[in-house]
């Protein structure tokens, strides 16, 4: 998903006429068309080229539109496939959104409604590229914190309580010195990386990191504390609140772990 090019366009259809006029029609809308008239050229170019947008005929020699959709998909999901028929049945058009299809258009088809269809196509992989990128960003904005550059990080390294961060995914990206030595931990035996449960026995307060994790608290005086016994039978006292993103959403969870 993160390669595809919402402005680059492919085309496959066995008519060139067809081929040469959509050509023209997005080649004034600001794209890259590429062209393609079987679906073996076809998806070679989707190997080659990151393109975003595939304009499908269904009915062409040799390998049919229903297998170039499904070779399609297979390779990347995230690619729009738009799907361009003369022979337009709804039985056809089910089959093919079942299958991934994006859209269904017939022929013969007005200018606007390729132009539509292409321009609901690219807003999508926009906004796809865009919930992407901001997610990375989130992501990166935690593992900051396990860099010796950040400051954050120097500051929870020399707390006296156990402090664990973990992210969406349930994975502790940072874990300081004293939360090892409560929990009877090894640093090169669990590093960072691993899902929470490596790191904590105690199935309740798993479950617990697991749901704040995931964003599930959305009233953080509702979050109850959780007492624990680590290996050597001593007693810990387990809080645990949400990390919350600048438009507030949940970036992960941190645990605070004391004697």
């Amino acid at each position: 998903m993160e390669r595809l090019d919402p402005d680059k366009i492919l085309i496959i259809d066995d008519e060139k006429s067809l081929r040469d006029g959509a050509e023209r029609i997005l080649g004034r809308m600001g794209c890259e068309v590429f062209k393609a008239e079987t679906g073996e050229e076809g998806l070679e170019i989707i190997h080659n080229e990151p393109v975003s947008i595939v304009l499908l005929d269904m009915r062409m020699p040799g390998m049919d539109g229903m297998e170039v959709l499904q070779k399609t998909m297979e390779m990347d999901e995230g690619i729009i496939v738009i799907v361009i028929t003369g022979f337009a049945t709804i039985e056809t058009a089910i089959e093919a959104m079942k299958t991934g299809a994006y859209d269904f258009i017939s022929k013969p088809y007005e200018p606007d409604q390729l132009r539509i269809a292409v321009n609901r196509g690219r807003e999508k992989v926009r906004l796809k590229r865009d919930t992407r990128k901001l997610k990375d960003e989130q992501k990166q904005t935690l593992e900051d914190l396990h860099t010796e550059q950040s400051r954050t990080h120097t500051i929870i390294e020399s707390l006296p309580n156990g402090v664990i961060v973990t992210d969406p995914s349930e994975k502790v990206i940072l874990i300081n010195p004293a939360a090892r030595q409560h929990l009877a931990l090894d640093a090169d035996r669990h590093p960072p990386g691993r899902n929470i449960s490596e790191y904590i026995e105690d199935t309740e307060l798993c479950r617990l990191i697991k749901e704040i994790s995931k964003g599930r608290y959305i009233d953080f005086t509702t979050i109850p504390s959780r007492e624990i016994q680590n290996v050597d039978g001593k007693h810990l006292l387990a809080r645990c609140r949400p990390v919350i993103g600048e438009k507030g959403e949940c970036l992960g969870a941190v645990v605070n772990l004391m004697d």
